[in-house]
């Protein structure tokens, strides 16, 4: 598959170095890293997912993701950086007590949704974390000494 190829069949978006947004989604959050990365795609669905892969195992790139810009590394040099904002779907069900989130979903969203029904989850120790990475263990949060760190099912 040619770049261009890729470029096209990737709905979420695919932000080269050069293009008027490069430098913003290529900033992780901690802004001390510097990550060189050879472009930065914003997946819109699992088919970009499978897409990215694809053309990253023809093409022997890496793959790195960061959901919300955690977990910066400048060891990814020429790597393909995905960022999954775009996977932003939250479903809550009040009955159960449980909350179904998309990988691009920041705790304070999941927060603002449960809120109207009355709950609140054991979330990061700030509202841009990441569902993501706190739940697998990448977050401490207000309510964890208490009730551990994260709750799956």
């Amino acid at each position: 598959m040619s770049f261009e190829n890729f470029r096209t069949a990737v709905r979420g978006g695919v932000i080269l170095p050069g293009d008027p947004d490069f430098d913003r989604v290529a900033q992780p959050w901690n802004t001390a890293v510097a990550q060189s990365v050879a472009a930065v795609v914003e997946v819109a669905d699992a088919l970009d997912v499978a897409t990215v892969l694809e053309y990253a195992r023809q093409t022997g790139r890496a793959v790195v993701t960061q959901p919300t810009g955690h977990g910066a590394t400048g060891d990814i040099d020429g790597a393909i950086l995905v960022r999954t904002t775009r996977f932003n779907t939250i479903d809550i069900d009040a009955a159960q007590r449980v909350a179904r989130v998309g990988s691009g979903v920041q705790w304070g969203q999941v927060q603002t949704a449960a809120a109207a029904h009355g709950l609140t989850g054991l979330a990061g120790s700030n509202p841009v974390v990441g569902v993501t990475g706190y739940t697998l263990g990448g977050g401490f949060g207000w309510f964890a000494r208490k009730y551990g760190w994260a709750a799956g099912g």
